[in-house]
């Protein structure tokens, strides 16, 4: 008797020191598990991505527990077959560095990224003949030299209504936001990899209010402030799965109550 006691005394022991040991470990791949969490985020793109990004630090910093460190591969008006032309050009050059003194190579093995985002510049995003094989020399570079990065795929948004590359590119609006859509839902697919739904945001708001000017009023096809904070709320949320109306930062120069609408529209 004496024996069977000290063997569950022995058990019950070793079980208390077991849940004292082990603790809790966070794996940060899109959602915010814990108070610590630090998503590291890698874009390879151009100035949309540039745009997303603008607020996105400040929007990030305004919901307790959540961090983000951005580093840019990012070109003005690069598509995916410019990205991909680079990756070759300095696989044969180790001088070429067109990623402010780097290459992607060297980019992809700066940091132990826990996203590597990418996306077609916006002019092409609506043509389907133009995604590959670019995107997948894109993505096969980032498994190769950031084994551990899960991809996201950067849905950009259509131009303004009035925007005049629409003419010149003979599309609409919504012609453009529908096919931009089944491409980069087609890329997403292939990798499985998660949207950031920025032209769907786009979209949504400028169906549910109008008024509320998303693009650069110089070109009508970048994002003005309220374009860029609307994307940097969907960027928030899909990267730590969290509801975007969770932010508390408004930008001086956007109104408190479109923040607020912005915010309401990202989380849909």
């Amino acid at each position: 008797m004496r024996q069977i006691k000290l063997f569950f005394l022995h058990i019950l022991v070793f079980c208390s020191i077991l849940a004292f040991s082990v603790q809790p470990s966070f794996a940060v791949t899109g959602s915010s598990n814990g108070a610590s969490d630090t998503i590291k985020v890698l874009t390879i793109g151009n100035s949309f991505a540039d745009n997303a990004c603008h607020y996105l630090n400040e929007i990030t910093q305004s919901v307790e527990g959540c961090n983000i460190l951005i580093e840019k591969a990012n070109l003005g008006g690069c598509s995916l077959e410019r990205h991909a032309g680079l990756i070759e050009k300095s696989t044969e050059d180790p001088n070429e560095k067109p990623y402010k003194g780097q290459s992607l190579k060297d980019l992809l093995q700066s940091n132990d990224w826990d996203v590597v985002t990418i996306q077609q510049v916006s002019g092409n995003s609506f043509r389907k003949e133009t995604f590959q094989p670019y995107a997948d020399q894109i993505v096969n570079h980032v498994k190769e030299y950031a084994p551990g990065a899960q991809i996201y795929v950067h849905e950009t948004w259509p131009y303004a209504p009035d925007c005049k590359r629409l003419g010149e590119y003979s599309i609409s609006y919504k012609e453009m936001y529908k096919k931009l859509n089944k491409n980069y839902k087609t890329l997403a697919k292939r990798y499985d990899a998660p949207k950031l739904e920025s032209g769907d945001a786009f979209f949504l708001s400028q169906k549910k209010d109008k008024d509320v000017d998303l693009w650069s009023p110089s070109d009508r096809y970048h994002a003005s402030a309220n374009g860029c904070y609307l994307a940097g709320c969907v960027w928030f949320g899909k990267l730590f799965g969290m509801s975007p109306e969770k932010i508390t930062y408004v930008p001086d120069d956007i109104p408190a109550a479109t923040a607020k609408f912005l915010r309401e529209i990202a989380a849909k």
